[in-house]
């Protein structure tokens, strides 16, 4: 059969979907390069179920990934830490490739590792907390002493605090968790605090047509010089959003941080022609955090 070029072009074109499509999850960097995995073959482990081992599998196989030998590494190591394996160390790693022309690359990942004890939590510890009791940043994590420790529920913990405090006004919070493992297969998580200053409420402006501009001011229920929380503008966004633009969100709210006074200024541009010509306020970090990705 004689292939004209649409029918070509077609053809190519579907074939590229579908090996786009074999990602479960697409995490290269150049979607015209890296390898699906297809299969994964561990050797090495010793006390590790086969329950467990098929969930490992399963956290890596179908997904997309950079020809990377220390990004897979890391990844393998993380799919055991979520077991509870937090000392798992991955001896030797290799990839066996079934279409060395195909985009991704399917391959078969080899790895041989050391799985280690599984840790179980015996305590959670904070220092330099001083808004909040330490029982009430421990009310933030799922797990209870003796259970195994999970990576996501370390981090769920953790996105836990950043809420507590930043609903609370805490912007330039930061926590820096150390994890000490004991010889019996328990492990103490150490939280160290800073909390940086609390943020108040300062100006809202609001740009807009004055109607619309007077029925959102009235809505706005963060008080001048009330503590600032860092989770109102969604709500309210979702309450006002028959007066907002269609595409108005999160990301179109202005927030203008300035350390130094505590403050937090607000703007909500629904009409860029309505705005007056001035220059436009900037965040004034804190200047211990000014090389701090918030």
């Amino acid at each position: 059969m004689r292939l004209t070029p649409w029918t070509l072009f077609f053809a190519l074109f579907f074939l590229a979907v579908l090996l786009h499509a074999q990602c479960v999850n697409d995490d290269r960097s150049n979607k015209n390069a890296g390898i699906l995995i297809t299969d994964f073959a561990i050797a090495g482990t010793q006390a590790i179920s086969a329950t467990e081992l098929a969930g490992v599998n399963s956290d890596l196989i179908g997904s997309c990934f950079d020809e990377d030998s220390d990004e897979l590494e890391q990844r393998i190591r993380t799919a055991f830490q979520e077991r509870g394996y937090f000392a798992a160390k991955v001896n030797s790693l290799g990839f066996k490739p079934h279409d060395p022309l195909g985009v991704p690359k399917p391959v078969t990942l080899e790895a041989d590792v050391s799985e280690g004890s599984r840790y179980k939590l015996a305590e959670i510890t904070f220092v330099e907390n001083h808004s909040f009791s330490s029982q009430e940043l421990r009310d933030q994590f799922q797990l209870k002493r003796g259970d195994v420790i999970e990576r996501a529920k370390l981090a769920g913990g953790l996105m836990g605090l950043r809420k507590l405090y930043r609903s609370h006004g805490f912007l330039d919070w930061l926590a820096i968790p150390d994890v000490d493992f004991a010889s019996n297969a328990t492990a103490t998580l150490n939280v160290s605090i800073h909390e940086g200053p609390q943020y108040h409420m300062g100006k809202l402006d609001i740009v807009a047509d004055k109607e619309i501009a007077a029925r959102l001011r009235a809505e706005w229920k963060l008080a001048d010089g009330g503590v600032y929380d860092d989770s109102y503008v969604d709500g309210y966004l979702e309450v006002n959003r028959d007066l907002l633009p269609t595409a108005f969100d999160r990301a179109s709210v202005q927030r203008i941080q300035n350390c130094p006074d505590a403050v937090v200024e607000v703007r909500l541009i629904l009409d860029p022609a309505e705005e007056p010509l001035h220059a436009d306020p900037k965040n004034v970090p804190c200047k211990e955090h000014q090389d701090v990705s918030k």
